[in-house]
């Protein structure tokens, strides 16, 4: 009896706990290919919002949509690190603007970095919410 008593209690303490949820933005644009990097100039800035959640969905929104997939975090002395190759682009699914995609977050700091297409951008990040599916449909 004692045995389903704890078993109940540790499913439901488990079952409250918020997806650990980021949000990211930049607040420059850093383009690089293999043989330089150059920030955009200002009135060429292009914002991005990016959500990641610990269960490892995440999207990296700019211009006119999102790269969106599923990729497992991996984490190493407070540093989160989502990759995955080949998204497509939400406004492209059909090809055109596939994209490796690779997020990295610095828990402690909350100062990320991604890398998409040729973008290569550093990031300010902070936990929110427990839903990364709702916060990427509300902000496109």
């Amino acid at each position: 009896m004692l045995f389903l008593v704890l078993a109940a209690l540790l499913r439901a303490s488990t079952a409250e706990l918020p997806h650990e949820t980021w949000n990211c933005r930049n607040q420059i644009e850093v383009w690089c290919a293999a043989d330089s990097c150059a920030a955009a100039p200002p009135d060429e800035f292009t914002p991005m919002d990016i959500y990641a959640n610990a269960d490892g969905g995440f999207s990296v929104c700019a211009y006119t949509g999102c790269w969106r997939s599923e990729a497992k975090p991996s984490r190493a002395s407070g540093r989160v690190l989502w990759a995955a190759d080949g998204v497509a682009f939400s406004t492209m699914p059909d090809g055109g603007m596939e994209a490796d995609v690779t997020l990295l977050i610095v828990e402690r700091d909350g100062v990320g970095f991604v890398r998409v297409g040729g973008l290569a951008t550093p990031l300010l990040c902070a936990r929110t919410g427990p839903d990364l599916e709702s916060a990427a449909k509300d902000q496109k």
